[in-house]
């Protein structure tokens, strides 16, 4: 009995021991430690992401590490790192649940006192994205008209940037006052998606145009058989790269990359009749030289140069443009005296240049010799918020002896008046002997150049398709000059 109670004692001295030992290794809350300084939580897909400012040792406490405890509910996870670490992931987490994060400092047995923090980890939102369609332009008192577009989150709101001219309710503009109007459509951040960057279009408001009398002087449709050339009584063909006569004009005066053939100018045989202007990046299968070496494209140019020429009165073509960054198509003109007077005293009238790095937009442009004997050209662009390679759109210029308006679909692009050049006498208006200019049409595909710039590395094709082209005697200004 004695030997059992002696046992009994031993035995509860020894756990005794244990249990001071055991109290005496866990860390204790010491209030004299300074806390972590700038905890912060960050949450992403299933993970929290946990960041501190290192803290410093000082002579009496040396920072040993740091330990950190996440919990939710009656879970908890306890982790410790080193002296020199300042953040720490906790990983497998449950999505857009609030979890507690405590963090304390450790020197030898102690802890500082903790801080605490709440966070969720959530999923990654999805990008955002919107497309947009840019209603017609309208003319004041028109009706309502309907906004349209998507976006990848199915949430798209429309603003009117310019309340003064126009107004939206829901998916409908009202057109208010004359001038542009631009409406922003975007898509807030929501439903997994991120915001998405808004897109601006712009409208033009304007007076109903007041009918004028046009009378079809010239024209041509491009109705001929799939495959065959333009109307050789109508149009010419520009070859080469310019730097041979009759042009001793290498690059075109624009280093552009083309080398143009008259086999690249065909009627494509369909219903609506089209003549198609295809540019084709040189393979093998061709060696055609130009200034710089080698060329890189092959091209088309027609003109109706020792064709017929045009006076004054209106000019417009339904065209696609051509799609790529680096492509350069035009519809312009230049004086029939261009043998005699050269460029630019001949005077060029630029009714559509259009880049491939800009599909929304449309140059309107003339050229002349300034009263100095230089270059001189004055125009502007519209943005017409639709990508003009997408699909045919009209092009047009009306032309009288001391003004001239470059329009699109009818909508006003650029006016120049002969007031604005500083001459006396213009190139597109009649000289001091009374004689009227004649200046004659020309449709090209360039590629690069100074204006077209750099050509997408991966483009291999792209085309200029022309459905029409028509010259009308407008209020009594319009003259066809048969050569």
């Amino acid at each position: 009995m004695r030997i059992f109670v002696r046992y009994l004692t031993i035995v509860a001295l020894s756990v005794g021991f244990l249990g001071i030992t055991s109290v005496t290794n866990a860390a204790t809350v010491n209030s004299s430690m300074s806390r972590v300084k700038s905890f912060s939580a960050v949450g992403s897909d299933k993970v929290v992401t946990l960041k501190w400012l290192k803290m410093t040792s000082t002579s009496r406490f040396k920072i040993s590490g740091y330990q950190i405890t996440a919990s939710k509910g009656s879970w908890k996870s306890i982790k410790k790192v080193s002296a020199s670490a300042t953040t720490f992931r906790f990983t497998g987490l449950t999505n857009n649940t609030n979890y507690r994060f405590l963090i304390s400092a450790m020197s030898g047995r102690f802890l500082s006192p903790a801080i605490a923090i709440t966070s969720a980890p959530k999923a990654s939102s999805k990008d955002n994205a919107i497309e947009f369609g840019q209603p017609a332009d309208m003319f004041l008192n028109d009706e309502d008209q309907t906004l349209f577009g998507n976006a990848l989150s199915e949430v798209l709101v429309f603003t009117s940037l310019t309340p003064v001219q126009c107004s939206v309710t829901g998916d409908k503009v009202k057109p208010l006052a004359l001038g542009d109007c631009v409406i922003r459509a975007s898509s807030p951040a929501g439903a997994g998606f991120k915001a998405a960057v808004p897109v601006d279009r712009l409208l033009s408001i304007g007076n109903p145009v007041t009918p004028v009398t046009r009378t079809l002087l010239w024209a041509d449709e491009f109705n001929g058989a799939s495959g065959t050339a333009p109307d050789s009584s109508k149009w010419t063909a520009d070859v080469t790269d310019g730097c041979g006569p009759p042009y001793n004009n290498c690059g075109w005066g624009n280093s552009e990359r083309q080398y143009y053939l008259a086999s690249k100018n065909t009627h494509d045989g369909s219903t609506q009749g089209n003549l198609t202007i295809s540019a084709t990046r040189q393979t093998g299968d061709t060696n055609y030289s130009c200034y710089f070496g080698r060329c890189e494209w092959l091209s088309g140019k027609i003109t109706t140069y020792d064709k017929v020429g045009f006076t004054y009165g209106y000019l417009e073509s339904r065209m696609k443009l051509s799609p790529g960054n680096g492509s350069w198509p035009a519809f312009w003109m230049l004086g029939n005296n261009i043998a005699t007077v050269p460029w630019p005293g001949c005077g060029e009238l630029d009714i559509m240049e259009f880049k491939g790095t800009f599909p929304q937009v449309t140059y309107g442009t003339v050229h002349y010799r300034n009263s100095g004997g230089g270059h001189s050209y004055k125009g502007s662009t519209r943005n017409t918020g639709v990508d003009l390679s997408k699909d045919y759109h009209r092009y047009g210029m009306m032309w009288k002896p001391e003004e001239i308006s470059f329009y699109f679909n009818d909508i006003l692009v650029y006016t120049i008046e002969k007031s604005e050049s500083g001459l006396t006498r213009w190139p597109f208006g009649p000289n001091a002997q009374g004689v009227d200019p004649s200046f004659y049409a020309i449709f090209n595909l360039a590629m690069g150049g100074h204006f077209g710039g750099a050509i997408d590395s991966s483009l291999n094709a792209s085309s200029l398709n022309i459905d029409w082209v028509r010259y009308y005697k407008v209020d009594g200004f319009g003259k066809v000059n048969p050569r």
